[in-house]
């Protein structure tokens, strides 16, 4: 099988990458990253949900989004499931983009894996999901 990685969005396949910039529409709001959006979901608090949604980058979005604090900003049924249903919903948004879709139908067989040196939830060094996720985007997109 053939085997994709990526992790920044300057790579040949950044666009996985959810900063990539690529405007997304979900619920009738729209974010300018995935990452926006995903990290937006973490609170109940319209304010920081703000906040996060309209960040300058994708990465201020994430550093605002760990930063939220179980029991006070951080919505309490924000579990592992939870997390894989807000980002699978961000990543169908996504990919209704005409051109992203057909990118990610491209890839075809391949196992996609967010190469992240870090992260052992989203990165293939850990339980790899947002590969796992992706594939499920691709397949429904078949």
């Amino acid at each position: 099988m053939n085997e994709i990685n990526f992790y920044s969005r300057d790579e040949k396949y950044g666009w996985l990458s959810n900063f990539y910039r690529c405007w997304e529409e979900v619920d009738r709001e729209y974010y300018p990253t995935n990452e926006h959006y995903y990290q937006s979901q973490k609170t109940l608090d319209p304010l920081i949900h703000q906040w996060i949604k309209e960040a300058p980058t994708p990465y201020l979005a994430m550093i605002a989004g760990r930063s939220l604090r179980p029991r006070h900003e951080l919505r309490e049924d924000w579990s592992d499931e939870k997390r894989c249903e807000v980002m699978l919903k961000g990543l169908r948004a996504k990919f209704k983009n005409p051109v992203l879709r057909n990118m990610l139908r491209m890839t075809d067989k391949s196992i996609l894996h967010e190469n992240s040196p870090t992260d052992l939830f989203w990165g293939k060094k850990g339980k790899d999901m947002l590969g796992k996720l992706l594939m499920i985007v691709r397949d429904e997109l078949k």
